[in-house]
């Protein structure tokens, strides 16, 4: 992050000279505030939360002195942000400003401090990614990314998003937000128009106005609604805008309590397994479900939630596996945290000793999906013939058979049936 500090510091200066009353903005100011932003984990000077601006205050106040100016200077990086559509998280802009106006930066006050319940709920995931002292990380493996077109089509055949997107479309630009609230929505009587036209009720409007926000369909200023990035890039059918807005919108879609939807698909998506409900309740930390109801049971609730957002698929009997959206979210939202997550390198050149290597160090979700890949390229008898003399073994020892019948059905099912216990086939069997 340190080589765009520069640039967003140029950038709101530049602003500040052509606002009309200028604004206190002191150059140090900001150097100071976007430094210990990045301290504290951030990657981009523009995502900030609620929580972000605590954990800055908590390291600035460790410091001997602070600039009188600091906290103006803030709120103008909060304003500058805002009116530029800078800011890069779905934060309200008028809770993030009105924690920026109260938090205390008096040196060396020690608020009282308060376990972040949140890395308790995260804690499986943050060991198994190394965040967590004393803890190696687990090595990741590389998954294979689904073409953008079809996430695209898949993304936007989602009835939720497509319901946000309408009324992304519906909200003419500047609508007035309700006054006297931190929470971003649509005016009393705006919510009433919208339920009317788009044929649903107010309390469906003001969820999919928080559907829509999330996704960047729409943006907020401190009174306003504008249209959102999202919006331009889905238009003008930019690759990957609709499942970018699907992935950034999908908890917000499940609507459920807590960080359980989100740790139970990046179990499944890290894994690259199917599990049971029984299976994934380890993966979430203490806190991450709901004390209302048994661990299973939300585990198996959440798990239908997202099966129904096309984030996963059931496979058998109550086991679930993530999809190709329910990758490209998690692969999204890990990379976007600074997990470099790793990519199938392609197979169309690879003879049938590489592939077979190749094939034992990804996830068990894409064994089939590579093999369809690698037999695509070539001509059915010689792939077949060319696996068995690699290694691959066939069911009753019979290679002709195997030929024969891959030649006449060269899919990864016709080979994955006609062959025996083997790091190949066991390796599929895990996803199924």
């Amino acid at each position: 992050m340190t080589e765009r500090i520069l640039p967003a510091i140029s950038a709101c200066l530049d602003w500040a000279d052509e606002t009309d009353p200028p604004p206190v903005l002191e150059e140090d100011d900001l150097a100071l505030l976007l430094s210990a932003h990045r301290d504290t984990g951030a990657h981009e000077p523009g995502d900030w939360t609620v929580d972000d601006v605590h954990d800055v205050a908590t390291i600035l106040r460790h410091r001997e002195t602070l600039p009188e100016s600091l906290r103006d200077s803030w709120l103008s990086w909060c304003d500058h942000l805002v009116s530029s559509g800078g800011l890069l998280s779905v934060e309200s802009p008028r809770r993030l400003r009105a924690t920026i106006e109260r938090i205390g930066l008096t040196p060396g006050l020690t608020p009282r401090t308060v376990r972040d319940p949140m890395d308790d709920a995260a804690s499986p995931l943050l060991a198994r990614l190394g965040c967590v002292e004393d803890e190696d990380p687990t090595p990741l493996l590389p998954y294979v990314p689904a073409p953008l077109a079809e996430l695209d089509a898949r993304a936007a055949a989602c009835p939720t998003l497509h319901r946000a997107a309408l009324l992304a479309a519906w909200v003419a630009p500047r609508r007035l937000l309700r006054p006297g609230t931190d929470h971003d929505e649509l005016g009393v009587e705006e919510t009433a128009r919208a339920a009317s036209d788009l044929d649903t009720t107010p309390a469906e409007i003001r969820f999919l106005f928080s559907v829509a926000r999330s996704a960047a369909l729409v943006r907020t200023t401190y009174l306003h609604v504008l249209p959102g990035p999202a919006a331009g890039a889905w238009a003008e059918d930019r690759p990957g805008a609709a499942a970018n807005a699907w992935a950034d919108a999908l908890t917000t879609m499940a609507a459920l309590p807590g960080p359980a939807p989100f740790l139970l698909l990046a179990e499944l998506f890290l894994s690259g397994r199917a599990r049971t409900p029984a299976e994934l309740v380890d993966s979430c930390g203490p806190g991450a479900l709901p004390g209302s109801e048994e661990p299973e049971q939300h585990v198996l609730r959440a798990l239908k939630v997202l099966a129904d957002l096309d984030a996963v698929e059931r496979v058998g009997p109550e086991r679930y596996r993530t999809s190709d959206l329910g990758d490209h979210c998690a692969a999204r939202h890990l990379g976007e945290s600074g997990v470099e997550v790793p990519v199938v390198a392609p197979v169309a050149d690879l003879d049938a000793q590489g592939f077979l290597d190749l094939v034992e160090g990804v996830r068990p979700v894409d064994v089939e999906v590579l093999l369809d890949r690698w037999l695509a390229g070539r001509a059915p008898k010689e792939a077949a013939r060319a696996l068995v003399d690699a290694g691959l073994p066939p069911v009753d020892d019979d290679p002709e058979s195997f030929v024969r019948t891959v030649s006449a059905h060269p899919w990864a099912d016709s080979v994955l049936a006609r062959i025996r216990a083997c790091p190949l086939r066991d390796t599929a069997a895990q996803a199924r």
